[in-house]
């Protein structure tokens, strides 16, 4: 079984597109990390800032944070594996106490300092950044496998 030029060419030409995916989606979930490392450092600093501005007096006691005995709540956010290879993505909830999904923010105050507001923000924004991240990764080893699968064909042989 003789393979024509043409086939060969096309071949090489999925090839090259299938590469060149590659590269993109490299450079795109290396910039979700970066930007995922940046949102999480500054969230960490706004805590610090919190924590230092208030120096304590406004501290969460054991009385507040729930354990065991306290009633149950529901997260406000959830991960959400689609099934159907576009990826997870995240499902969010909200506030509503008679249905369980509560504020964990109020546990430290009725009215956190702007800081801490801030930092669950940029906290919020870490969970966003991870899921893109996974998302893109998942995409590259989806293209890591086509390129795999290609070069084992007769064809780029």
């Amino acid at each position: 079984m003789a393979l024509n030029k043409s086939e060969k060419e096309a071949a090489g030409q999925l090839m090259d597109a299938l590469y060149l995916d590659m590269f993109h989606l490299i450079e795109e979930h290396t910039q979700s990390r970066v930007n995922l490392e940046r949102a999480n450092a500054s969230g960490a600093i706004l805590l610090a800032r919190t924590r230092f501005q208030h120096g304590g007096s406004n501290s969460v006691s054991t009385a507040q944070i729930p354990t065991e005995n306290s009633a149950e709540f529901n997260a406000l956010c959830r991960v959400v594996d689609s099934g159907d290879g576009r990826g997870i993505s995240i499902e969010r909830q909200p506030v509503d106490k008679s249905n369980g999904y509560v504020e964990p923010l109020h546990w430290f105050s009725v009215l956190p300092p702007m800081s801490l507001r801030n930092a669950v923000s940029k906290f919020k924004d870490c969970v966003e950044l991870v899921a893109e991240s996974t998302n893109l990764q998942r995409q590259l080893c989806d293209v890591l496998d086509w390129i795999t699968k290609l070069r084992q064909t007769p064809l780029i042989k």
